[in-house]
């Protein structure tokens, strides 16, 4: 009796671990049949590729500036007074008309000018001879050399090679009768020295100056110098 009953335990207790091995087999097949997943729509393996046409880059304006318009104001120009101011001192006349002139030269200054501007329409007649260089021939008188001539310096080469030569000097000859502006316009032979020396002679020479109406001018004087043993 005690066999038959334990005999009876083992029998329910497989019958229920079957009936909930059962279970928990069957239970999840259907609510897979049940509730069936959402299937994801597929994607298509082929990419439509579509070309965009992007607009060319606008290139970059530098910012404009605001130019400013410059207004210029009229200047008036002063207006000439006409009457002269007014100097302290009085009637000094200064002849500056050179000596044997036609014309008559006055500076006049001081007194009292406060009159109106005159109209400026005195001539001289004055020669104005000092200021000017004469050619030989177009004064009264040339210049030539006062005194004794003054030999050159004859060169120490050309007198040890025993050569000659000759310089052709052209200079202007001033009021006070010196040689000034002295130019060499042909040595012969070059080399040597005679350029130098004749110009050194020049130098020491005294002239009395070219005359015109009585009044010492300037005058071109050529004059050669020769270098002979």
């Amino acid at each position: 009796m005690k066999l038959q009953r334990m005999t009876g335990g083992f029998a329910l207790f497989f019958a229920a671990l079957a009936i909930n091995t059962v279970l928990f087999l069957v239970v999840p097949v259907m609510q897979a049949a049940f509730h069936s997943p959402a299937v994801a729509p597929r994607q298509t393996d082929s990419l439509v590729q579509r070309d965009i046409a992007l607009p060319p880059p606008q290139p970059e304006r530098p910012p404009e500036r605001e130019i400013k318009e410059i207004k210029l104001q009229p200047v008036s120009q002063p207006t000439p007074t006409a009457n002269r101011p007014s100097l302290p001192g009085g009637g000094l006349k200064i002849d500056l008309s050179p000596a044997g002139a036609a014309g008559d030269m006055e500076l006049v200054s001081g007194g009292d000018r406060t009159g109106p501007l005159g109209s400026g329409t005195g001539g001289g007649t004055g020669s104005g001879v000092g200021s000017l260089v004469y050619e030989p021939g177009q004064t009264d008188s040339d210049a030539r050399i006062a005194g004794a001539d003054q030999a050159p310096r004859y060169p120490p080469r050309a007198e040890r090679e025993g050569v000659t030569g000759y310089v052709d000097l052209i200079f202007v000859v001033n009021e006070q009768g010196f040689a000034t502006q002295i130019t060499v316009l042909k040595e012969d032979p070059p080399g040597y020295g005679f350029a130098a020396s004749a110009i050194e002679a020049v130098r020491k020479l005294r002239f009395q100056p070219a005359m015109l109406q009585r009044i010492p001018v300037k005058q071109k004087v050529r004059r050669r110098v020769n270098f002979e043993l």
